[in-house]
């Protein structure tokens, strides 16, 4: 199946992976405030007022949210936790706040957001693409040097869980490190972040966590789309057109009366490591991402060449019935809730054992 040039300059001027985007991310922060005591959240909040993009990310912020008055005290821990959970993404730009150029160049580390598994299709494709399949490095030591291809997100948590732990270490770099924390483990928990397919002759050399493929007309499905980029779709599940603390808080409302997923998450929960959390992840992209439906259109789909970027490589585009997207979207939704509510438990279990540690 072709499609019109024009649709590739579409797919290509999509950004680069933002796992769930703020809405998202700063759900699962209060789900992990609303679960630590209040010794516990004053030990992550000594760090984040010391740290050092306070003015520029987060006191200039926090003032233009709350233009008409100052929040009480509760009320900015927990804007400090939500913003603290977006932080890593504030910094991929090198504009659009003050010092964002030094500010980029000192923290932006791209590779710290993801570590994809490789999926495939069938059988065969797994035998004729068997490099693929192993898996990136995830041991990380102290005093172990960064490559010069950058940490993955395994090695960033395992490094910023035994960093945190350190009472040595300064509140000010403590707080850059809750801040990869947060998100880390935030983007660990969006199946996206955790696998790329790779298919023989179409794409061989993966889809960059669905980077590289698109559901037409499923940017239908949520206001907030200005592209069918699947990975976009997952991202963007948790986010509307506002994502202040209040709107976050409002739709985190309804999942408190659902014993069954809070249940679950509290078990999830009691698993810490977090290369499992990415074998769940992997786990899940294999099953609900890179869905059977998605895999049969997959199948009788042409790739099409990547022309409008650097990187190359190919890209597909797939229609699917109606029946089908929705029932991806159901899917996709449902997922999405447990996955919430399980990284905001494991992000308050986290951060308990590196302050119990601490001290």
């Amino acid at each position: 199946m072709r499609f019109p040039s024009f649709l590739i300059g579409v797919f290509m001027v999509v950004q680069p992976a933002r796992a769930w985007w703020d809405g998202g991310h700063k759900a699962i922060a209060l789900i992990a405030y609303d679960h630590l005591s209040e010794s516990e959240r004053a030990w992550v909040m000594t760090r984040l007022e010391a740290h050092p993009t306070r003015e520029e990310l987060f006191e200039l912020p926090l003032r233009e949210e709350f233009a008409s008055a100052a929040p009480d005290a509760d009320t900015r821990a927990r804007w400090f936790f939500a913003q603290a959970a977006i932080w890593s993404d504030l910094i991929r730009r090198d504009g659009g706040y003050p010092n964002a150029k030094e500010i980029n160049a000192a923290h932006h580390h791209s590779t710290w957001h993801y570590t994809d598994l490789a999926v495939f299709p069938d059988n065969a494709a797994r035998a004729a693409l068997a490099a693929k399949a192993a898996p990136p490095p995830m041991d990380w030591q102290p005093g172990m040097t960064e490559p010069e291809e950058g940490f993955n997100s395994i090695q960033t948590l395992r490094r910023l869980l035994h960093e945190l732990a350190d009472p040595a270490r300064d509140h000010g770099g403590q707080g850059v490190n809750l801040c990869w924390l947060f998100h880390c483990l935030g983007d660990t928990h969006q199946p996206c972040h955790c696998a790329q397919i790779f298919i023989p002759e179409k794409l061989p050399d993966g889809c960059e966590g669905a980077n590289r493929i698109m559901i037409l007309g499923l940017k239908s499905a949520q206001p907030v789309l200005t592209s069918d980029v699947l990975h976009a779709f997952w991202d963007s599940l948790w986010n509307d057109e506002k994502n202040g603390l209040a709107d976050v808080s409002a739709r985190l409302a309804p999942l408190k009366a659902d014993a069954a997923l809070w249940s679950k998450g509290a078990e999830a929960a009691r698993e810490l490591d977090p290369l499992e959390w990415l074998k769940e992840g992997h786990a899940l992209a294999e099953s609900h991402v890179y869905s059977p439906a998605l895999l049969r259109r997959l199948a009788s789909t042409s790739a099409q060449p990547n022309t409008r970027s650097s990187r190359g490589g190919n890209v597909m585009m797939v229609s699917m019935t109606t029946l089908d997207r929705d029932a991806y979207v159901r899917e996709a939704r449902f997922v999405s809730r447990q996955q919430m509510v399980t990284a905001g438990l494991r992000l308050a279990a986290v951060l308990k054992d590196v302050i119990a540690r601490s001290h």
